[in-house]
């Protein structure tokens, strides 16, 4: 199992950082601040405390359910008497059609199987299990602080919020593509496709704590470890949305948007205001669709079911962020240069010394340095006259960087044999 002192140490800069911006009034809130939030303390009722500190580990089962150290008898059992409890719960409150709220029954699950880890860490026989179960703990307690640390950054981000770079990246859009995508997904499909879309933005947290699962079922496959790029995708995220400031067509047009779009496409190239309100300046690259993108990254050297899972998975979050007005297609399409950086920092057993590394973290900071100059108002506005090189810049982002991320993983590590599961 890979170690998890640095993402705890990142963790700790992070942190660092925020106290300090909140020390000198730049931040609304401290991390402190935002976790008490998070766990409904102003609230009252009991009843609230519960329920939130319950929401915090809905991750959980998808941690142990992977984990072959114990029989999967025992991990239904544990996963059946969550969902029993949370069941027991709604029951007891009168909660009308409360077999619909599957987040309480996944919360449930949750805390019945972190009391399960959390006993097995001191109490476990097996030292096998006792490491593995600690290992699953500690990280289960990083994922949820770097929730803590994200929210308290983009509150930060919001309270803070410069003008934005958002018609050069909706001009971007409609020169590379003929149209705006954003416009488009969030004009089409029923309410219950947006629904369904809704869900599946929601549970990306749960969907990245499964690739952690796997890694600690199977470290030899993945390239590196995911508590890792997750803190070094939020430190370079943190960087680049100083830079390429972006809100999202939802955080700056509003109504305008997206009935009048082509308005907006031939306006005059400027900065903009956000909206009044929480907005913040998160939207290019996309960490949602980086996030999603990442965690395909990490299971490459899976079975193919797996592959297929979690890249079905990736696709719908990449429509499900246009559908709801939180980023334009250019937004994902930087997504792929900034994590082929981020892999070539983070990668594992490849050294400094092989090529390949270097020119994968080179490639992906020139290909961003690109979409820097691009987004400049009075350039943004001059590429309208460009529509195929402009489309060709964002087919050669993705092809190369899907190149070079690939000859980076074959001078990794030969992996063994892919575990069926």
């Amino acid at each position: 199992m890979r170690s998890l002192r640095p993402p705890f140490y990142a963790l700790l800069v992070a942190l660092a950082l925020l106290y300090a911006a909140w020390g000198a009034g730049r931040a609304p809130l401290a991390p402190h601040e935002v976790a008490a939030a998070l766990l409904d303390l102003k609230d009252p009722s009991p009843r609230a405390w519960l329920e939130a500190f319950a929401s915090m580990w809905q991750f959980v089962p998808f941690l142990v359910l992977p984990a072959a150290c114990w029989t999967f008898r025992q991990r239904a059992v544990l996963a059946g008497a969550g969902i029993a409890l949370a069941a027991l719960y709604l029951i007891a409150l009168g909660t009308p059609m409360w077999w619909l709220y599957f987040y309480m029954f996944l919360a449930g699950a949750g805390v019945v199987m972190l009391g399960f880890l959390a006993h097995q860490s001191f109490l476990a026989r097996d030292l096998e299990r006792r490491a593995l179960a600690r290992y699953l703990t500690c990280g289960a307690l990083l994922f949820a602080a770097f929730g803590v640390t994200t929210r308290t950054f983009l509150i930060y981000s919001s309270g803070n919020a410069a003008p934005v770079l958002d018609l050069s990246a909706l001009k971007l859009d409609w020169v590379s593509f003929g149209f705006s995508p954003s416009a488009w997904a969030m004009e089409t499909g029923s309410s219950a496709l947006h629904r369904f879309l809704a869900i599946v933005y929601e549970i990306l947290p749960l969907a990245m704590m499964a690739v952690f699962g796997l890694e600690a079922r199977a470290p030899q496959r993945l390239p590196f470890g995911l508590l890792k790029g997750l803190f070094v995708c939020g430190f370079a995220a943190a960087i680049a949305y100083a830079i390429t400031p972006v809100a999202g067509p939802l955080h700056v047009f509003g109504t305008s948007f997206p009935a009048r779009v082509e308005a907006l496409v031939n306006a005059t190239p400027g900065l903009l205001d956000t909206l009044p309100g929480y907005r913040p300046r998160n939207a290019f690259p996309s960490l949602d669709w980086g996030w999603a993108l990442l965690i395909v990254m990490l299971t490459v050297r899976f079975a193919w079911p797996v592959r297929a899972l979690f890249g079905t998975y990736a696709l719908a979050i990449a429509f499900s962020t246009l559908a709801f007005g939180q980023h334009y297609l250019v937004d994902l399409v930087a997504s792929f240069p900034m994590l082929l950086a981020i892999a070539a920092l983070c990668v594992d057993s490849v050294s400094w010394r092989v090529p390949e590394r270097w020119q994968a973290l080179a490639c992906g900071l020139a290909m961003y340095a690109g979409w820097v100059f691009l987004l400049r108002p009075a350039n943004a506005h001059a590429a309208l006259d460009w529509p195929l090189l402009m489309f060709a810049w964002c087919v050669g982002n993705v092809m190369l960087s899907v190149h070079l991320y690939g000859r980076l993983m074959v001078r990794g590590p030969i992996a063994a044999k892919v575990p069926r599961f």
